[in-house]
């Protein structure tokens, strides 16, 4: 091409700006591809046989009550097993019970146990790897797995049940934001084909959590079907659970008050108040008498830690002085203490 374009290819440059096609010199324009950017886009498939029955925001409720609960049961463990525990919250996943299913090892350890007052059972499965790791610390080993994946021995097994008994008193107390709940192991076993807490295209919530020890890292599930939460679903949307929070639970409601009792406080009854000029205060003796700017029949005033709060009257029990409460100032009057 000459460096110097002709009218008809000044045309052609023309006409293709204003149609958004790539000009073509040699006498017409070609055709440009359709801007692409919103067909290229990564689409998420719905698969309408499978609706996805607990919310973004339920889901985010449930993320925030197992990383908690991942904090608290790491703290169990490193006490329990006298090594560090972490423990962290891998995901919260919404699948069909057939795929939790799939996906557990066999054999392994998993545990069905009950929510009381919720119907239904829930699991907890543990990778058999994990399990020998802390069989082996607890019977005075270094903490090493097992080379080969077997089922548990009766002992194995009491052990084991005694940590997911510690574990499911952690859950109990992360769900008191959530509702009261009696968690309770009811059955234990191996093969994942035999543990039928669901039909197999029942909706469940998959609890993911990685345990990492300094010799030996596994995985634990928490698997908790649609049905069992359905009575409390409301509940674990995120406007209730920031006002859970803000609330404290009953027990820990009790420890306060229990604490609050034991602190000593100064408590003053105002007889009456005057003012003086220096000169005066240096002439007072013994015998004289001061008019205080208060009626004799109007109400003392009683001070805790120098803030006026009730008031009272005064009086005589046997021989001792005594004062008795008339009533409990709600809101401060200021210069009350002055």
């Amino acid at each position: 091409m000459s460096d110097i374009l002709s009218q008809e290819e000044v045309d052609a440059l023309l006409s293709a700006v204003s149609s958004g096609s790539e000009p073509d010199f040699s006498g017409g324009t070609q055709a440009q591809p359709l801007d692409t950017t919103e067909s290229d886009k990564a689409l998420s498939l719905y698969d309408f046989r499978r609706p996805d029955r607990v919310s973004k925001d339920q889901m985010r409720t449930l993320q925030n009550l197992h990383e908690s609960y991942a904090r608290q049961f790491s703290t169990t463990l490193t006490n329990f097993l006298r090594t560090f525990v972490e423990i962290e919250l891998v995901s919260v996943d919404q699948l069909t019970y057939s795929e939790f299913v799939m996906s557990i090892s066999n054999p392994s350890c998993i545990y069905v146990f009950k929510m009381e007052p919720l119907e239904g059972n829930a699991i907890i499965e543990i990778n058999p790897s994990l399990v020998f790791f802390i069989i082996d610390r607890l019977f005075g080993g270094q903490g090493r797995p097992s080379e080969q994946n077997r089922e548990l021995t009766l002992i194995e097994q009491s052990v084991i049940r005694r940590i997911v008994e510690r574990g499911l008193i952690d859950l109990k107390d992360v769900w008191e934001h959530i509702g009261v709940f009696s968690p309770k192991i009811e059955a234990y076993e191996t093969n994942p084909q035999f543990v039928q807490i669901a039909p197999p295209g029942e909706t469940v919530i998959l609890i993911s959590l990685e345990v990492r020890m300094q010799n030996a890292s596994g995985l634990m599930s928490i698997c908790f079907p649609y049905m069992l939460l359905e009575s409390v679903i409301n509940n674990l949307s995120g406007e209730s659970w920031m006002s859970s929070q803000s609330t404290s639970t009953i027990e820990t409601r009790s420890i306060m008050e229990t604490e609050i009792q034991e602190i000593d406080l100064n408590v003053a009854t105002v007889i009456g108040k005057t003012t003086l000029t220096i000169r005066d205060l240096l002439q007072l003796q013994r015998g004289d008498v001061l008019c205080l700017e208060k009626p004799q029949e109007s109400d003392l005033v009683i001070q805790i830690e120098g803030k006026t709060k009730l008031s009272a009257r005064s009086g005589l029990i046997g021989r001792k002085k005594a004062i008795k409460i008339t009533k409990v100032i709600e809101k401060e009057v200021p210069g009350s203490d002055e």
